[in-house]
C-alpha cells in the first residue's frame, strides 16, 4: 500500500505499517539525493532509514494502543480499569486462600504474628495474637501470604514457621477456601458491557444490569409494577359451572403472581388465541384466595389460558419491583438492587439482605428478592432407528434435549414443537436422517405420570425449565 499519515476516519485510526513508512522514507530520500544512491539492504544510509522507521512505526503502534484503550471492547490492562470506572464496575480483585488450622500447645501461650508453611512451600499468617486454650489447642483462621489459589488438602499445613514457646504443632483439619486471582481481562470486559446499561435512563434496565453484573448470576430478570394494585400475569383455568353454593365465573391460578384483595374491582385479561376477539376483558369481582377468583360475567371455559391484571408486563405487589435471580451472593446482589432501585420502591421476594446505605452507616434497609427455582421436566420420545443409528446418536439425542431445557430463560414456557427441534440437532447431516421421531410427550416431574401429554407446558414467573439426562427417556419403536 502508499504511505498515508495516521488519521482518523469513519473506521476509527488507520495507521500505514512499517513496510509502507520505510518505503515512503527511502523515496523521499532519492528525491534528495538522486534515485542513484546506493541504499542496498547493507548500507549505512538504508540502516539509518530503517531504524527511523521502526521509531515511526512504534509510535504508531502506541498511538493504535491509546486510541483502543478508550473502548471496554478493545481496552487492556489499566486501560481497561480506567473505563471500568467510568462506568462504575470495578474489577474484581485477587483475593486471598483461607485454612482453619490447629495450633497445639501450653495452654496459655500466645502466638503473636506467627506463621506456617504447608507441603507445597506456601506460607500462611495466623490470625494475631492465637491463645491457646486450656485444652490445650485452638482453632484459628491461616491467611495465605500469596493471592490467588493457593490449595492446601487437610493435614496439608504442618510446619512451624516462627517458633514459639510453648507453640509445638500445627495442622488444618480441613481443606483450605482457596482464593482468586486478579480478575482477567476476558471476564472483567464481559461483566462491563452487561453493566454499561447501569447509567441508563430507565431504573428497571440499570438494575436488571447491576444485578446481572454480580459475580456468579447466570440468569436474572426484573419486574416492575407501578400501579396501586398487585399485578400479575401467566396461566389459569376459568370455569363457568355452578355448585352449591354456586361458584360460577371462577378463574383458578396456575402461574403467576399470587391473587390479593386489592385487584377487586380491577380489570383481568383473558387470552383466548382462538377467540375473536382474542381477549376478553372482565372486572374481578371477590378475591377467594390467592389461587383463586370469581368475575363478574361469565369468562368461558378455559383450560390452562393465558392472563393477566395490570398491562401483562407489570407483576408484584403495587409500587414494587420483583427479581427474579439464579447464582451469586446474596449481600451483593442485594446491594445491586439498593444502589439502582427508585426511591421509595418496595422490594419484593422470598430472600432478603439488610444493606447498609453507602453514603450514611446510619441508613439501613431491608432488600428482597427471589432467588430462581426450577421446574424439572420428564420428556419422553418414541425413536424408530435408521441406518446408522448408535448409542453415541441417542446419547446426543438426550443431550439436545437436555441443553432446549436449560436454555430457556426465567418464566419461559416449554414449547412441545421446540423439543422436535431439540432432538433433531443429533443428526450430523439433515440429509442422511439417522432416526425417526414417532412421538414425543413431556410434562412437569411433579405432575402424576399420566399427567405427560403434547401440550406446552407453562412456567411460573419466578422459575425456569431444569433439565436432566436421567429425565428424558428414549424408546425404540
Amino acid at each position: 500500500m502508499a504511505y498515508l499519515p495516521a488519521a482518523i476516519g469513519s473506521s476509527g485510526l488507520v495507521i500505514p505499517d512499517y513496510p509502507d513508512i520505510l518505503a515512503y522514507l527511502i523515496a523521499q530520500f532519492q528525491l534528495i539525493y538522486g534515485s542513484s544512491t546506493y541504499l542496498a539492504a547493507e548500507s549505512p544510509d538504508y540502516q539509518d532509514l530503517s531504524i527511523r522507521g521502526l521509531q515511526a512505526s512504534d509510535v504508531n503502534q502506541a498511538l493504535q494502543l491509546v486510541y483502543l484503550s478508550f473502548n471496554p471492547q478493545t481496552a487492556l490492562g489499566t486501560a481497561l480499569d480506567l473505563c471500568g470506572r467510568l462506568i462504575g464496575t470495578a474489577r474484581e480483585a485477587a483475593t486471598y486462600s483461607t485454612a482453619l488450622v490447629t495450633l497445639t500447645g501450653t495452654p496459655g501461650t500466645i502466638i503473636t504474628n506467627g506463621t506456617v508453611r504447608d507441603v507445597n512451600g506456601n506460607y500462611w499468617n495466623l490470625g494475631s495474637p492465637a491463645t491457646i486454650g486450656s485444652g490445650g489447642t485452638v482453632i484459628i483462621q491461616a491467611t495465605a501470604q500469596q493471592t490467588g489459589n493457593i490449595t492446601a488438602n487437610p493435614g496439608d499445613i504442618s510446619l512451624i514457621i516462627t517458633p514459639t514457646a510453648g507453640w509445638t504443632q500445627v495442622t488444618n483439619a480441613t481443606a483450605a477456601s482457596t482464593g482468586l486471582p486478579v480478575e482477567s481481562d476476558a471476564n472483567y470486559r464481559a461483566r462491563l458491557l452487561i453493566s454499561q446499561a447501569k447509567p441508563s435512563l430507565s431504573l428497571r434496565a440499570g438494575t436488571a444490569a447491576a444485578i446481572a453484573a454480580v459475580p456468579g448470576v447466570t440468569r436474572s430478570v426484573v419486574y416492575e409494577n407501578p400501579f396501586d394494585y398487585t399485578a400479575t400475569f401467566g396461566f389459569c383455568d376459568t370455569a363457568d359451572s355452578g355448585g352449591s353454593p354456586p361458584e360460577t365465573n371462577v378463574v383458578v391460578l396456575l402461574t403467576g403472581y399470587p391473587f390479593d384483595s386489592s385487584q377487586e374491582g380491577k380489570q383481568l385479561v383473558i387470552e383466548e388465541e382462538s377467540s375473536s376477539p382474542p381477549n376478553e376483558y372482565l372486572t374481578v369481582a371477590s378475591v377467594i384466595d390467592a389461587d383463586e377468583l370469581t368475575l363478574t360475567t361469565a369468562p368461558g371455559t378455559n383450560t390452562s389460558v393465558g392472563f393477566y391484571i395490570g398491562d401483562g408486563l407489570s407483576l408484584g405487589p403495587p409500587h414494587s419491583i420483583t427479581c427474579v435471580v439464579e447464582g451469586g451472593a446474596s449481600t451483593a446482589i442485594a446491594e445491586a438492587i439498593y444502589n439502582n432501585r427508585g426511591i421509595g420502591c418496595y422490594t419484593n421476594g422470598g430472600t432478603s439482605a439488610v444493606v447498609i446505605d453507602p453514603s450514611n452507616a446510619s441508613i439501613s434497609m431491608t432488600i428482597r428478592f427471589d432467588v430462581l427455582v426450577y421446574a424439572p421436566i420428564s420428556v419422553t420420545l418414541d425413536i424408530h432407528p435408521l441406518t446408522g443409528y448408535t448409542s453415541a446418536v441417542q446419547a446426543a439425542i438426550v443431550s439436545g434435549v437436555v441443553d432446549y431445557l436449560n436454555s430457556l430463560g426465567i418464566g419461559e414456557s416449554v414449547v412441545y414443537s421446540e423439543l422436535f427441534g431439540a432432538a433433531l440437532t443429533a443428526r450430523p447431516n439433515p440429509d442422511q436422517p439417522l432416526f425417526s421421531i414417532r412421538s414425543i410427550t413431556f410434562g412437569a416431574i411433579a405432575s402424576p405420570p399420566n399427567a405427560e401429554g403434547t401440550t406446552d407446558v407453562p412456567i411460573n414467573y419466578n422459575a425456569a425449565a431444569s433439565g436432566n439426562a436421567d429425565d428424558v427417556v428414549i424408546n425404540i419403536v
